[in-house]
């Protein structure tokens, strides 16, 4: 008698604990979880009506919503935790969950991602949507995560337009003579140079000073940005040029994915990409406004011969296939053409 009630007051203590884990199902398992803090940072601006921040806090939001406050995010724009660079090494060692980061620093950690910054290489957003979601964003994923970070998804930093304070850019002639700021990318640097204008690498931080104090006459960046640094108060000319396009990618430490429930990572990844999907309609919807901004502070707008374009940018592709194709030129050929042949 006295062996069955010790068996029944186990059997007892052993539903109970199973009942407290939530029977030990998908609900359970993230229930039996700690509550838990996210950091996520990016180095844009601080405006809540940018399409970066707009989505920030509506995966924020979301993760708080649907963990039940299990899971706290806390967001840090304007670069608080770090540069672009900095922000991806910390997602690499694990020092921080998130981050989302344009593509500019990432060739440094995966060199094939530099695809991303071939000239004209992407029609439209439509073809970049479809180009992320596709093989080759499937294949960069994969090499990423080689090196400890998980792409949850990519969002629009959009095409870049060249503006300049001396002249209308219509076409690679009338860039002759310019000196244009870009970013400190080695595809960028040939791709302006090889457009007719002299390509001045230097530190976004500087680049307005350098505008204003005329020691380089123009520079090339997305809608957002010009309008955000004010860049229309040192540049009189905006070309709609879309040279190149502008992902920005929602990175994620694969070190502390590991550690963490099937449960928790649906949401995180779910999380991310309804944010991104956000970020995406915000961004489109911007783009009308930023363009009458602009023209309602003094900028001229003019628009480009974009075959014309397009024709001087194509000896820049051979100059990185061994690069894209980790040192295998045919293999870096072989990563361009699936961009443009992705439909």
């Amino acid at each position: 008698m006295k062996k069955i009630v010790v068996m029944s007051l186990c059997l007892f203590l052993i539903m109970g604990a199973y009942a407290f884990a939530g029977g030990g199902g998908e609900k359970g398992t993230a229930a039996a979880e700690q509550k838990m803090t996210i950091k996520f940072g990016h180095n844009g601006n601080t405006d809540p009506s940018d399409p970066q921040n707009i989505a920030a806090y509506a995966f924020q939001k979301m993760i708080g919503e649907r963990s039940n406050g299990r899971v706290e995010v806390q967001v840090y724009p304007a670069a608080q935790l770090g540069d672009a660079r900095t922000l991806t090494e910390s997602v690499q060692m694990g020092s921080l969950e998130i981050a989302d980061i344009e593509n500019g620093p990432l060739g440094g950690f995966v060199p094939q991602t530099m695809v991303w910054d071939l000239p004209y290489l992407f029609r439209d957003l439509d073809h970049a949507n479809k180009v992320a979601a596709g093989p080759v964003g499937d294949q960069l994923r994969k090499l990423f995560l080689e090196k400890n970070i998980r792409i949850l998804d990519y969002n629009h930093g959009g095409f870049r337009y060249l503006t300049n304070s001396k002249r209308p850019v219509k076409t690679p002639d009338d860039l002759k003579g310019l000196k244009i700021r870009v970013m400190e990318s080695k595809v960028m640097i040939e791709s302006i140079n090889a457009f007719g204008a002299s390509a001045v690498p230097m530190a976004f931080g500087e680049v307005y000073t350098a505008l204003q104090q005329g020691t380089v006459d123009g520079q090339e960046n997305p809608f957002n940005l010009i309008v955000n640094q004010k860049f229309f108060e040192v540049q009189k000319h905006l070309s709609l040029s879309e040279h190149f396009y502008y992902p920005r990618h929602y990175l994620y430490s694969e070190l502390l994915w590991k550690k963490y429930s099937p449960e928790t990572q649906k949401l995180l990844e779910t999380g991310a990409k309804d944010a991104c999907e956000v970020q995406r309609k915000a961004f489109i919807s911007s783009i009308d406004t930023f363009v009458d901004f602009l023209k309602k502070n003094g900028m001229q707008i003019t628009e480009v011969d974009r075959a014309a374009f397009m024709k001087v940018s194509q000896p820049v592709y051979p100059m990185f296939y061994a690069t894209l194709g980790a040192g295998n030129e045919a293999a870096g050929k072989a990563l361009v053409e699936a961009v443009i042949n992705t439909k």
